[in-house]
């Protein structure tokens, strides 16, 4: 039995015969069905779907396993598949899981099941109202994956804030859905077997966010690569409320030191002579910048005004990205007396100091910034600091984390003395995930000099 398959479908497949003979055929409503056929087909009927949730994406990252057609070198490498990464162009990823000895449900929540006061509530009631009340709550931790429609956005933070509460140790992860075209809705795919108590019929959604729960005998490790850089110092906020920022003002003793961290890592790199000369002159020109910046910013001021003075320092990519998407990492509690860079942070395990959030609109009157509501609870006092994308840094930032993982398994092993019958309890990985957004891809890491796309999949082969 399959106990769980879950779904990738460009959503260039509406229906439309534009795509290609038969895609007329490929309805949203017909993928799950033609999923469950294919299989039953190939297996001879001998295999079971238990359940089935996806999405529809604008892009697809999957593999195709190495054959006959494959090159020499594909072959020589070892390896059973090699990644296929595709961007706005016709594509199907299915990831079929089986999880013996796992207690698995699947579900579907739209935002008004949600409760607005997570105060005024108990915990069974929260679980009820969500469709997962009856989801026995035993000794083992719950694993979450998340399928939530552009929609559901807003109240992504609420849902994630009730599991926390809900289910206080238990592990969520996923990826919104997407299409290539803003001018197409996305879908959501569910479906639970009747001998697993599912109603045995496939589910196409568009608004909600389905999910499957699993407990029992599995494991998964998180890790979120936010793909952006620091720029400038970092700041307190001296008034706010809600998820707004009103005034900042520098906090000299913290930007000093995240500076040394940041030197320390750039000394460490390797760079030709010429450029290392030219990026010297370069870094000095925009050191005596910032060093006016801040002398203003000693001052408490509005969190627009002091954008806009960073924005001036920067290089004119990191302008443009600055423009379009405001970024702002709050720090996270029980970060500060750590490693200050955030790149050493990762490579050591200790995971990220900021957790970014771009401003979802701003205050031209008072030069306020709102980040998304329900997301964050602004603090007077609390640490910040502006972001921008790049994908230079974000390639850096996944290396890093790979790093931080391996040290963390690598310090498991080595304080793992083994079960009572011999056996290690250290984690073991037997497959990975990758789940990017809609801001990566050949938006933020290019294309190669071929032109292919491959950046996100071929981090992890």
């Amino acid at each position: 039995k399959v106990s769980l398959a879950t779904v990738y479908i460009s959503s260039l497949y509406d229906g439309s015969s534009s795509i290609g003979e038969g895609a007329a055929d490929a309805k949203p409503s017909a993928v799950v069905p033609i999923l469950l056929d294919q299989i039953s087909q190939v297996s001879g009927g001998s295999i079971e779907v238990e359940h089935v949730i996806g999405c529809s994406a604008a892009g697809i990252l999957g593999s195709n396993p190495v054959d006959d057609a494959s090159s020499q070198q594909q072959k020589e490498d070892g390896k059973e598949c090699i990644p296929v990464e595709t961007e706005a162009l016709p594509g199907v990823c299915v990831t079929l899981a089986v999880l013996p000895d796992v207690q698995l449900k699947t579900f579907h929540v739209m935002g008004d099941d949600i409760p607005e006061d997570l105060g005024m509530v108990s915990s069974d009631d929260w679980k009820n109202n969500v469709g997962l009340g009856n989801f026995d709550n035993g000794v083992d931790d719950e694993v979450f994956m998340l399928f939530p429609s552009p929609s559901f956005q807003n109240k992504v933070d609420k849902f994630l804030g009730g599991l926390s509460y809900a289910f206080p140790t238990s592990t969520t992860f996923g990826g919104v859905a997407s299409t290539v075209s803003s001018l197409s809705r996305a879908r959501l795919f569910r479906y639970s077997s009747i001998n697993v108590g599912g109603t045995g019929q496939p589910e196409t959604l568009t608004d909600g966010c389905v999910g499957a729960v699993l407990k029992g005998d599995i494991q998964v490790k998180v890790m979120v690569s936010q793909g952006a850089k620091p720029v400038g110092g970092i700041y307190r906020v001296v008034s706010g409320e809600g998820s707004t920022v009103g005034a900042i003002v520098l906090d000299e003793a913290a930007t000093e030191e995240a500076q040394e961290g940041d030197e320390y890592v750039d000394d460490g790199e390797d760079d030709d002579d010429d450029e290392e000369v030219e990026e010297e002159d370069e870094k000095k020109r925009k050191n005596a910048e910032m060093a006016a910046a801040y002398a203003k910013a000693r001052i408490p001021k509005p969190i627009l005004a002091e954008a806009n003075f960073i924005m001036r320092t920067l290089s004119d990519d990191d302008q443009a990205f600055m423009r379009r998407a405001l970024l702002i990492g709050l720090e996270r509690g029980g970060a500060m007396g750590r490693t200050p860079n955030e790149l050493l942070r990762l490579a050591q395990g200790e995971g990220h100091r900021f957790t970014v959030h771009q401003v979802a609109s701003a205050g031209m009157k008072d030069g306020s910034v709102t980040l998304p509501l329900g997301s964050v609870d602004i603090e007077r006092g609390q640490r910040l600091r502006f972001f921008v994308r790049d994908g230079g840094f974000a390639k850096r930032e996944v290396d890093a984390l790979w790093m931080g993982y391996k040290k963390t398994c690598l310090q498991d092993l080595m304080m793992d003395g083994g079960d009572d019958d011999g056996e290690s309890s250290t984690f073991t990985p037997s497959a990975c995930m990758v789940m990017p957004t809609m801001d990566r891809g050949a938006k933020l890491f290019g294309t190669s000099k071929s032109g292919s796309k491959g950046y996100e999949s071929s981090a992890v082969a």
